[in-house]
C-alpha cells in the first residue's frame, strides 16, 4: 500500500495571496528577495535572498489540515496534523548584536516546541545577514554558532545534538537574523556523511563553538518516509574542496549528497531516497556571474525531473562559492 507523503513540497508561480487564499492544505508559502520582517501571515515566509534565474517562484509546503496558525512569543507558526513549520525574524537593529540574536532565536524555539503537539524538530533553514563580516572569531557566522550553542546547551558526544540545517548569508544590510523550521509529531531519523566529518566535531580553526546540527534528517511520518538534506557544499572531512572552482564545487557537493543517500538507505534497509520530480532542491550560488556553469554541471548530473530552485545567498566559509540542500522522497526498495 502506498502511502501519502506527509510534506509536499513544489516551487510553484503566482502571489503568496493567491496560494494562502486558495488551498486549505497549504501550511507555508517562502516568497524569495524579501525581508522576512515583511511577512503578511503566520504561512507568509519571506525570505531576503534573490532567485538567480526566471521565471520568479514559491517554494509552496502543503500537508494535511486543517492548518492552523498562531504566534508564541516572536514565533509565527501553521501546525497541520502531523507536521508544523514555525518562523523568528528578530531585528538586528534592536534586538542585540548576532551571538544575542541567535541565543533568543533558539531560545523562543526551544520554548515553542516543549508545549506543541509536534515537538521534534526535523530541519531549521537559518538565514544570517552578512555571514562572513567580521575577522576570526568575530565572524558573524562563528557568532552565530556561539549564540546557538549558547541556547542549546548540548555536549554533542557521539550523538548529533540537533537536526539537519541550512546555513546562508543573506545581504549585509538586511537587519533581520531569520530562523524557520520543520517540526513534527515523532522523532526523525538524523544522519551522518562518512566522507565528512560530522559539524560537531570540526576542529577549533573553525570557530569556538562548532556547528550544531546533522548532515541530513528523515523524517518518517504516516507511513512514508522523506530525506531533508541539510546545507551540503564541497567539504571533504573537513576541508573545502577546490576552491575557486563553482562548478567543481557543486559536483564534490553532489557527491556528498549522494553517500548521504546511500547512509540513508543503509540505515533504513528497506528505503531509498530518490532524486525525482516529487523532491526539490535548492542551490545557492554566491556570485551570480558563478550561476551558468553552476546550471550546467546541475543539469549534467540530476535528472532533469527534479524540480530545482537558484538562489544567490553567501556560504558560511569564505572559500565556498555553492551549496545545495533539499527534500527528498524515499521509495520501497525494490517499486
Amino acid at each position: 500500500m502506498k502511502h501519502p507523503i506527509s510534506l509536499r513540497a513544489s516551487y510553484e508561480e503566482g502571489s503568496p495571496q493567491d496560494w494562502l487564499n486558495s488551498r486549505d492544505d497549504v501550511l507555508a508559502v517562502f516568497e524569495f528577495g524579501r525581508s522576512p520582517l515583511q511577512s503578511s501571515d503566520p504561512r507568509h515566509v519571506p525570505v531576503a535572498l534573490q532567485q538567480l534565474g526566471e521565471p520568479a517562484r514559491l517554494e509552496i509546503w502543503r500537508s494535511e489540515g486543517p492548518i492552523k496558525t498562531g504566534s508564541w512569543d516572536c514565533l509565527r507558526f501553521a501546525q497541520g496534523e502531523l507536521l508544523t513549520m514555525g518562523h523568528i525574524a528578530l531585528d538586528l537593529r534592536t534586538t542585540g548584536d548576532m551571538r544575542e540574536c541567535s541565543r533568543q532565536a533558539y531560545d523562543i524555539l526551544q520554548s515553542y516546541l516543549r508545549q506543541s503537539p509536534h515537538r521534534w524538530p526535523l530541519k531549521i533553514w537559518n538565514y544570517i545577514p552578512g555571514i562572513n563580516k567580521g575577522e576570526g572569531d568575530e565572524e558573524l557566522y562563528r557568532q552565530f554558532c556561539l549564540g546557538r550553542a549558547e541556547a542549546v546547551s548540548i555536549d554533542p558526544g557521539a550523538s548529533p545534538p540537533m537536526p539537519a540545517a541550512t546555513g546562508i548569508g543573506t545581504p549585509v544590510d538586511e537587519p533581520a537574523l531569520q530562523l524557520y523550521f520543520l517540526a513534527g509529531s515523532l522523532p526523525g531519523l538524523d544522519v551522518e556523511n562518512p566522507r565528512q566529518v560530522s559539524a560537531w566535531r570540526y576542529p577549533r580553526r573553525y570557530g569556538p563553538k562548532s556547528p550544531l546540527f546533522s548532515r541530513a534528517t528523515i523524517m518518517r511520518l504516516n507511513g512514508s518516509s522523506q530525506f531533508l538534506l541539510s546545507g551540503t557544499a564541497s567539504i571533504v572531512g573537513h576541508q573545502t574542496h577546490h576552491e575557486n572552482q563553482a562548478a567543481n564545487q557543486l559536483s564534490e557537493s553532489l557527491r556528498n549528497v549522494r553517500s548521504l543517500l546511500d547512509e540513508g538507505h543503509r540505515l533504513m534497509g528497506d528505503a531509498r531516497a530518490q532524486l525525482d520530480a516529487d523532491g526539490v532542491l535548492k542551490v545557492y550560488v554566491r556570485r551570480a556571474e558563478d550561476l551558468d556553469a553552476v546550471r550546467r554541471t546541475l543539469e549534467a548530473e540530476v535528472p532533469a525531473e527534479v524540480p530545482r530552485l537558484y538562489l544567490q545567498g553567501d556560504i558560511c566559509r569564505g572559500n565556498l562559492l555553492t551549496e545545495i540542500d533539499g527534500i527528498v522522497n524515499c521509495r520501497p526498495t525494490g517499486s
